[in-house]
């Protein structure tokens, strides 16, 4: 028996083996051919942004956010020979390709913690990022400057600019409050370097704009102010935010017809005292400068110090140069200010007519010390006898006012002299002298009693001032002293009452009499003093 070899169909083996060894690697093929389609329909175009650095940005890993939604990463990042900066690339999705016009900014966030507070919190787990603003535009691009700084739309608020003459410890990014409410933040700072004034952009949140207007007035807030009320010392302090950071505030006056005017630059005051001082006159503020003169005690004096004419602050100095003169042997102060001549103005006249008029009757300008605590002199204008003329120096360009040297007339050293004089009286060895003589004769003096009485009448008038609550605290040594020559008064016309009218000693005694009718002078021209102003031994006369 023959047994037959069996034949094998080699085309249909070769349709098995496509079928079951070739299909999933073309079905894997196939699958990475739509995932590369899909990724390349969507990929963008690639941006050139210029840095000034890298910022931690990381290529192939930090990626480019719009709206807070990633719109791209960052291909790749290069040195740019041409500045000190960087170049970043950055492929961004085709559906935010439409936003990549002349309004797109680009900016780097990174965590930074400062004065101000924490920023960037959300990158110290994905590390640092690049933001990108924009609106639809016409015109496309693909290279971009990058901002140092979070680009700010000028749409989402007020932008108003405040000038400071004086030294300032601000950020951008310090805030602004109103009434203790937050309402808006620094947004710039720059030097000027002409007037060398620091020049403040102030943004005010949209919701608060209408609370800005011509009347508006900028300070630093004050960390803490020290108030005398009723004998008593309130010291309030600045809420915690602002102690840390520091404020600037405001204050208005509501106008309903006001139109807001960005050009207007406001002036920063340096407390709320010096933004709210009292304006005096009918017109618009009218500056004219002017100098001053002034020889004798000026180390008190300082370049920003108040120009003031019965108790209104008029004006300021901005320079001053002391310097020795050799002839006079004496120190002498060059002062340049400027005076507002609107506080002068009258319905009939306008300020720097009545101004030169009180000049030519005898207006001169004096150095005072307001309080002696405080070594702090100010420009007073002070009236005099005399005849003066306002006269103008085209080489300075300013007027000169006429001085008066400066002499300390503080009552605190008066009635420190009179106090010693009465401690320098040794009224024990006076009443023995008194007694060694009553022992010649039994006879009073009437006229003794009734000086005596005199004096005890000033002294009681003298104790009900200082009894005043000005005094409370600054005249106790000096109470003590003039009730203990009461009681020795006392003692002594006691002594004398009892005796005849006719005496011996008359002559011998009136060495006594009239040092003590000259202290009772001295005491009453200093009660004349204190009744006229009886603050006068705080603020001075």
């Amino acid at each position: 028996m023959q047994i037959e070899e069996p034949v094998v169909d080699n085309q249909r083996s070769r349709f098995n083996f496509l079928t079951s060894i070739w299909i999933v690697p073309f079905i894997a093929a196939v699958i990475a051919l739509w995932l590369v389609y899909e990724h390349y329909s969507k990929l963008g175009p690639e941006v050139k942004i210029y840095f000034k650095n890298s910022g931690g940005l990381v290529a192939g890993q930090s990626v480019v956010k719009f709206r807070d939604v990633p719109v791209g990463k960052v291909s790749r990042i290069e040195i740019d020979n041409k500045t000190d900066g960087v170049i970043v690339y950055a492929r961004v999705n085709k559906d935010a390709e439409a936003f990549l016009n002349e309004s797109t900014k680009f900016w780097v966030v990174k965590p930074e913690v400062d004065y101000s507070g924490v920023r960037g919190l959300d990158t110290l787990l994905s590390g640092s990022y690049i933001y990108m603003y924009a609106k639809r535009g016409k015109e496309k691009k693909r290279e971009f400057v990058g901002l140092d700084n979070p680009f700010i739309d000028m749409n989402s608020g007020y932008y108003y600019v405040v000038k400071a003459s004086f030294p300032v410890q601000v950020k951008v990014g310090t805030p602004l409050y109103f009434k203790g409410v937050k309402v808006g933040e620094i947004n710039n700072l720059e030097l000027d370097i002409k007037s060398k004034d620091l020049i403040i952009v102030l943004r005010v949140y949209k919701e608060y704009g209408d609370l800005i207007n011509s009347s508006s007035k900028f300070w630093i807030q004050s960390l803490m102010d020290l108030k005398l009320n009723d004998n008593r010392l309130e010291v309030n302090i600045a809420p915690l935010p602002i102690l840390l950071l520091g404020a600037i505030a405001f204050d208005t006056d509501f106008d309903k017809n006001y139109t807001k005017d960005f050009s207007k630059i406001y002036k920063l005051y340096r407390s709320a005292t010096d933004a709210k001082e009292k304006k005096v006159g009918f017109a618009k503020p009218e500056f004219r400068d002017f100098v001053f003169n002034f020889r004798g005690d000026v180390s008190s004096l300082e370049s920003d110090s108040a120009i003031k004419y019965k108790g209104f602050k008029i004006g300021q100095l901005e320079s001053l140069k002391i310097f020795y003169n050799a002839k006079l042997q004496n120190f002498e102060a060059e002062c340049r200010g400027k005076i507002d001549l609107s506080n002068f103005s009258s319905n009939k006249n306008d300020g720097f007519k009545n101004f030169k008029s009180l000049v030519e009757n005898g207006i001169v300008a004096t150095l005072q010390k307001p309080n002696f605590l405080i070594n702090k002199s100010i420009i007073e204008l002070k009236e005099t006898n005399s005849s003066n003329e306002l006269k103008f120096n085209k080489k300075l360009r300013a007027y000169i006012l006429p001085t008066e040297e400066y002499v300390n007339t503080n009552l605190l050293l008066t009635l420190k002299d009179i106090s010693k004089k009465i401690g320098a009286i040794e009224f024990d060895k006076v009443v023995s002298n008194v007694n060694s003589l009553l022992e010649e004769t039994k006879t009073p003096i009437k006229k003794l009693d009734a000086l005596l009485a005199n004096a005890n009448k000033t002294v009681k008038s003298l104790e009900r001032v200082i009894s005043k609550r000005e005094f409370q605290n600054i005249g106790k040594s000096v109470d003590r002293s003039l009730k203990d020559f009461d009681q020795s008064l006392k003692q002594l016309n006691s002594l004398l009452r009892s005796y005849g009218e006719n005496s011996l000693f008359k002559e011998k005694l009136e060495g006594l009499l009239k040092e003590i009718h000259d202290l009772t002078s001295t005491t009453n021209e200093l009660l004349y003093k204190l009744n006229k102003k009886p603050n006068s031994l705080i603020f001075g006369d």
